[in-house]
């Protein structure tokens, strides 16, 4: 993660902010700043390390800091996707919006959209957890550790299409794998 700044004033923040439940939205409000930019807009990869962002304030206000830094669990990102739309230029104030929209036995399935006066300029999807001493968390002892009662969403036709995916690319990486040498 490359916004550590970012990241140490979200684990401050969080503290201060009301906490939300496992499916609430998060909102963060961002200014686009020079480091973020490659030439004129803000770059491709800084998105996704926005988006990280976003899911760890989540994790923060749903009551999941202690449970990470007690158990050394930490982020892990499987899959992302982002569509992007409009660019955002140096200065510019946005907001990133940030949901779980389902949970399989092992991840939690994100939306994550950035937006610029109320209208969406990139919108990403994300399969994460956590990763612990002994691997992926498995996404009961997650829900367990925030102590929350969440019914689980209906489970939404592009976390389908996503996962189908993510398979896709999963059996290309084992195929190219086995035919190395």
């Amino acid at each position: 993660m490359r916004l550590r700044l970012r990241l140490l004033l979200l684990v401050l923040s969080s503290f201060w902010r009301k906490p939300l439940s496992l499916l609430d939205e998060s909102v963060i409000t961002f200014a686009v700043l020079p480091n973020d930019i490659d030439v004129t807009k803000v770059s491709n990869d800084r998105f996704i390390a926005l988006m990280d962002l976003g899911r760890m304030e989540l994790a923060f206000r749903v009551g999941l800091l202690t449970s990470m830094f007690r158990n050394k669990w930490l982020p892990l990102a499987a899959f992302d996707t982002i569509r992007f739309r409009y660019p955002l230029r140096a200065f510019q104030r946005y907001q990133l919006r940030t949901r779980v929209v389902w949970w399989d036995d092992e991840f939690f399935y994100f939306q994550q959209i950035f937006e610029r006066k109320g209208r969406a300029v990139a919108t990403g999807y994300v399969r994460a957890s956590l990763l612990g001493p002994d691997g992926v968390v498995p996404s009961n002892k997650i829900l367990d550790a925030i102590g929350q009662p969440a019914a689980k969403p209906e489970r939404p036709e592009i976390v389908a299409r996503l996962k189908e995916l993510d398979d896709l690319i999963h059996e290309t990486q084992k195929e190219k794998a086995e035919a190395l040498p």
